[in-house]
């Protein structure tokens, strides 16, 4: 008897498609951080023949203020990743019907090197070594700024949500990217009215 394709396509269609879509986001997960690793040792090969040959990226120590934007730029990233591997548990979770702490321990170690990754990002964003952060926060250890910003990094890293940074004095202390961000949102504000 022959039917309309259509009417095939009932739960177990849909279980198919959405174990097909979870295969697609899993391959496309994994490719994204096998890409980010290889950058990353990349990256670390190049700073460590740097160092060695000794051209450190800014050849002095790293200023209290720019260490503690680092760190506030790190624990906001991180706090991110943290929010985007919860969706991601709890979609698995969901989709598939797999216990939480299955999907936790799944998706565990691409988080670990997610995090590296992100962290690094932020340190090559601001053209400083993990030396160079370690050697300032050596420094200002005792400094109650710095050490605040070292806990709301842990926080962060935990799942709390880091404060909204503050905002910059003048546009010229901003990033070139905050800079246009920050001119689109006022774009988009005039539009609406």
């Amino acid at each position: 008897l022959w039917r309309p394709r259509s009417s095939l396509v009932g739960a177990r269609g849909m279980q198919d498609a959405t174990k097909a879509c979870l295969g697609l986001a899993a391959a496309a997960l994994l490719g994204s951080l096998y890409v980010l690793v290889h950058e990353r040792r990349r990256k670390l090969k190049k700073e460590k023949r740097k160092s060695q040959s000794g051209s450190g990226a800014n050849g002095g120590a790293l200023t209290k203020e720019k260490l503690i934007r680092i760190l506030g730029q790190s624990s906001a990233a991180a706090y991110q990743l943290i929010e985007q591997t919860r969706k991601m548990v709890y979609a698995k979770h969901e989709q598939t019907g797999i216990p939480l702490d299955k999907c936790v321990e799944e998706l565990q170690q691409n988080f670990e090197n997610a995090m590296e990754a992100v962290v690094l990002q932020v340190r090559k964003n601001h053209g400083v070594t993990e030396q160079q952060m370690t050697a300032a926060m050596v420094a200002n250890q005792r400094d109650e700024e710095v050490q605040a910003a070292l806990t709301t990094l842990r926080e962060a890293m935990s799942g709390k949500p880091p404060p909204s940074p503050p905002k910059a004095a003048t546009e010229e202390e901003q990033t070139p990217a905050a800079r246009l961000k920050a001119r689109r949102a006022r774009a988009r504000r005039q539009g609406n009215k």
